[in-house]
């Protein structure tokens, strides 16, 4: 109940809908950014159409003018040679190549019916009709001035008019180069040409305009879409620290502290949060479970200091957390001799004395046992040989206080061996202690002897 009520109080933002935020906005972003890129897409499609369009009314404009110059010259040329090649060449092209007529369907192709350029070459085509028939009079004149045998088909239905007809060769060939190089001619000519330059500057305007609006848009579309990349950049960017914060750092924080054997913090996104908090309850029962465990562990009767049987479990458990621990076996020097000298009411004083040394020296957190007769023992957590100094000072200071103990016992002192690990208790750490202790007793007794060989390398 008490897991359950600690969870509905935390608050703090979910994973998930920071996720489901986080997508929205992107695709937001992203759809933005698509309606932004077709309509770049269309602006440079209309621009490059524009080109094309202007390229095509160009050429256009300058096949009809082209083909207008043409004609003209064939037709003056045969006026004036009487040679009918140039006629043939004549009428293949209002006949066969047709280069205005297919001029104006390619025209048509890329303009609309309101469009000024189709409007101006319908015109000049219109006006190069009547330019054709001055044209084709005047070969027609040209043909019955050197006879019309095998007149063309194009030029056997045109009648000559009545003041022609009476002239004679020479003079029909004088008419036909008056038709044309005459001042109508020119005219129609002239128009044909002027024409043909009006559209091409039209167009020239039309497309510049068109270039410039759709230039501008496509400029402002684009600066659009650098500001949609540059918030889906931001937006990338604050992903990335959000996750950091509400997941990354807290895995790092919530790592150190399980190998610390620590609780968690409270911190992250609330799943995070959730999850410290039923860690810690998890925690805190473990420790709960421990503590009882280690109070229902018999205590030693005589001096109130925790037993073997003690002793033994918080070996286990330290094994199991495998953390750095000191292990000190203490040995009353000549108890044998305490009591042989002032019986077993001496011994047991001596003892308990020791007993209450101890607990005073070291601390609240160190585990301070008896394990047999003379024998004690002290674990300390979260010990490294860093502390060795300090641990001899404590073992100095409680053979000084040994010296003077209570019902006139001659003063006594003890002899510890110390070992440390670094992956909490071992068969072989309390070897090693014993080894120390070993020593301690060859080199005369009273004193502290540290076993160091092998923590390096067992770290």
């Amino acid at each position: 109940m008490t897991m359950d009520k600690k969870k509905s109080s935390i608050t703090g933002i979910k994973i998930k809908v920071l996720g489901i935020f986080f997508v929205a906005v992107t695709m937001l972003v992203f759809c933005f950014i698509l309606f932004v890129s077709n309509t770049v897409s269309k602006r440079f499609y209309a621009v490059k159409d524009a080109n094309n369009k202007f390229i095509i009314c160009e050429q256009c404009s300058k096949l009809i003018e082209e083909s207008a110059d043409y004609l003209t010259e064939q037709a003056r040329l045969f006026v004036a040679t009487n040679n009918e090649e140039y006629a043939r060449a004549y009428f293949k092209e209002i006949n066969e190549t047709k280069s205005k007529q297919k001029a104006l369907e390619t025209l048509k192709q890329v303009c609309s019916e309101k469009d000024l350029a189709l409007q101006r070459l319908s015109v000049t085509i219109e006006q190069s009709k009547s330019l054709i028939n001055m044209e084709l009079y005047a070969i027609r004149l040209a043909y019955k001035a050197i006879g019309e045998k095998n007149l063309p088909a194009e030029i056997a239905d045109i009648q000559i008019k009545e003041l022609d007809e009476k002239l004679s060769k020479d003079k029909l060939r004088e008419a036909a180069l008056n038709s044309l190089f005459g001042e109508g001619y020119l005219l129609y000519k002239k128009r044909i040409t002027e024409n043909c330059k009006i559209t091409i500057e039209a167009i020239e305007h039309q497309i510049q305009d068109d270039l410039s609006n759709n230039g501008k848009e496509l400029g402002e579309n684009i600066t659009l879409l650098r500001i949609l990349f540059f918030a889906l950049l931001v937006i990338n960017v604050l992903l990335f620290i959000v996750f950091a914060y509400l997941i990354l750092y807290p895995l790092d924080r919530f790592r150190e502290s399980i190998r610390n054997d620590e609780k968690l913090k409270v911190i992250g996104s609330l799943e995070f949060k959730q999850l410290a908090e039923s860690y810690n309850e998890i925690y805190n029962i473990k420790a709960q479970n421990e503590k009882s465990l280690l109070e229902k562990a018999e205590y030693d009767v005589l001096t109130g200091l925790l037993n073997r049987r003690a002793f033994d479990q918080i070996c286990q458990l330290s094994a199991e957390k495998a953390e750095p621990i000191a292990l000190l076996l203490i040995d009353l020097d000549n108890f044998k001799h305490i009591n042989d000298t002032y019986g077993h009411t001496g011994g047991d004083t001596a003892l308990q004395e020791l007993a209450r040394i101890l607990l005073e020296t070291f601390r609240t957190s160190d585990y301070i046992t008896r394990i047999g007769g003379d024998e004690f023992a002290a674990i300390l957590p979260n010990c490294t040989p860093a502390v060795g100094n300090s641990i001899k000072r404590k073992i100095l200071s409680v053979n000084e206080k040994l010296t003077n103990i209570k019902d006139n016992i001659s003063p006594v002192s003890v002899s510890v061996g110390v070992a440390f690990s670094a992956n909490g208790f071992s068969d072989e750490l309390f070897k090693n202690a014993d080894k120390a202790l070993y020593i301690v007793k060859e080199q005369g007794k009273r004193g502290c002897v540290i076993y160091e060989e092998n923590y390096a390398a067992e770290k």
